[in-house]
């Protein structure tokens, strides 16, 4: 009876004590169930046989380790992959310059022609036939002979002209001999006259005699006037055959003239024909064909109308990349780029930007650079899609450090670096050309410093670390 009483109070009593316990646990305050949890965990770990997290003879916790580098001086080379397009070095639709009938197409799309070299003039491509053309060429050519048989006749006149100038000029001089020779009769009979005409007075002589001489000298006058009023005459004459041949040789440069005006209309209407034979501009391909023989083709704007045939220069090929702002002033012809068609595993081209627009597009805020690309074996096609590779810049021999060291606040660069006495110090920095990882420093750094390379916004200025050896 006795034991049965014993071994309920027992468990009654061992009831109250969980209960107690139970209450002591719910006592405890939330804010300080974690304390109870580390004090609990560094037991535990104590109880493992782990060291304790704190020095026990120092009462602190040791420094913290810093991964730190130095600068070091290198060749930066800064990249930027881009898309780009392939397109056509030179692509020229043709067109109709005149209106006539398909006569005869000699290509299709596909087939490579050949350009002008030197004279030999580009290969045919497309033949239209229009009759007008010729039968104008056929009467400029009649104008032209007729026009030149004109020269022969106006030349003739010339001839002419000049021989009658001649004549005129001739009489001139046989007048001028009559004259001398009158003017020399008048003076004889004159002094005959006056010497006869003593003697009548004085009676040595009849007076018949004074008057036939009279009479000769009167004679001797007409004929000396007649002489004069025929010299006159004869200048007149020379006067009108040197106008004559004035005029003759003005009718031979009008005449010329006119050649020069049929001559340059024939080669109009031969230039017109040369219109109806479509040639090949450059070496290249054909792309595109909308005409067919017999056809009728209308000459007009080319805008509203599509071309006959289109063809392309495909060697070399255009790579066209735009070039981001921020990158865009680095960039001039002569930059090394690298270009790769991802749909064709094939070799990447190596090669330079040939040209660049210089201007930067005001929408996209790019710039336009070009790659000539030798094409040969025809493996680079107008319209692929290319990947470029364009080195940006390239320094060599200059300061730089990873971006992982670099800490950018409140528009302020810097750095935290390991000082002889264990301390971290900030330092300003001047930051240059971004290469991937690496940053150029410009300023602020003599290459002798222990900068902090790893989790560096985690450090204070002032904190005291330890130096752990860089991976």
């Amino acid at each position: 009876m006795h034991s049965v009483v014993d071994r309920h109070r027992r468990i009654d009593g061992d009831r109250r004590v969980d209960r107690d316990r139970r209450t002591d646990f719910q006592s405890v305050r939330p804010g300080r169930f974690p304390v109870v949890a580390l004090v609990l965990a560094s037991s535990l770990l104590a109880g493992c046989g782990r060291p304790a997290a704190h020095d026990a003879s120092a009462g602190r916790l040791p420094p913290i380790r810093a991964t730190v580098i130095q600068p070091q001086r290198k060749t930066l080379v800064r990249t930027v992959e881009l898309p780009g397009r392939a397109e056509a070095y030179e692509f020229a639709p043709l067109c109709a310059k005149v209106t006539g009938f398909v006569q005869r197409v000699r290509v299709d799309i596909g087939d490579l022609i050949q350009g002008p070299k030197g004279d030999q003039p580009g290969s045919i491509l497309c033949e239209l036939l229009v009759p007008e053309l010729n039968e104008e060429l056929s009467e400029k050519t009649a104008a032209i002979a007729q026009t030149k048989a004109e020269i022969l006749q106006a030349d003739a006149g010339v001839k002419v002209a000049e021989a009658a100038l001649r004549s005129a000029e001739a009489r001139i001089g046989e007048t001028q001999a009559l004259v001398a020779k009158e003017e020399s009769r008048y003076t004889r009979w004159k002094s005959e006259f006056q010497r006869v005409a003593q003697l009548a007075e004085s009676g040595a002589v009849t007076r018949k005699v004074a008057d036939e001489t009279k009479a000769e000298l009167e004679a001797a006058d007409a004929g000396r006037k007649e002489v004069t009023a025929k010299i006159a005459a004869v200048q007149a004459m020379r006067q009108e055959a040197d106008a004559r041949l004035e005029k003759a040789k003005a009718d031979a440069v009008a005449i010329r003239a006119q050649l020069d005006v049929a001559q340059a209309e024939k080669r109009r209407v031969e230039t017109m024909l040369d219109y109806s034979i479509l040639r090949a501009p450059f070496d290249g391909v054909v792309v595109e064909r909308n005409v067919h023989t017999g056809h009728l083709v209308q000459a007009g704007d080319v805008n509203n109308q599509k071309p006959l045939l289109s063809v392309m220069r495909v060697d070399p090929v255009r790579v066209f990349i735009d070039i981001p702002e921020d990158d865009a002033v680095h960039v001039s012809k002569g930059s090394k780029v690298e270009l790769r068609v991802p749909s064709m595993h094939g070799k990447p081209f190596v090669g330079t930007i040939t040209r660049t627009s210089w201007s930067l597009n005001t929408m996209s805020r790019t710039l336009t650079a070009e790659v000539d690309v030798p094409n040969p074996d025809g493996f680079w096609r107008p319209g692929l899609y290319v990947h470029a590779k364009v080195t940006v810049a390239e320094l060599n021999d200059v300061f730089s450090l990873p971006k992982s060291a670099i800490i950018t606040q409140d528009k302020q660069t810097y750095c935290y670096t390991v000082e002889a006495d264990g301390k971290v110090a900030r330092r300003a920095i001047s930051l240059g050309l971004q290469a991937g990882p690496e940053i150029e420093i410009l300023d602020g750094l003599t290459g002798d410093e222990k900068v902090i390379s790893v989790n560096a916004n985690t450090f204070r200025e002032g904190q005291t670390v330890e130096i752990a050896a860089a991976k």
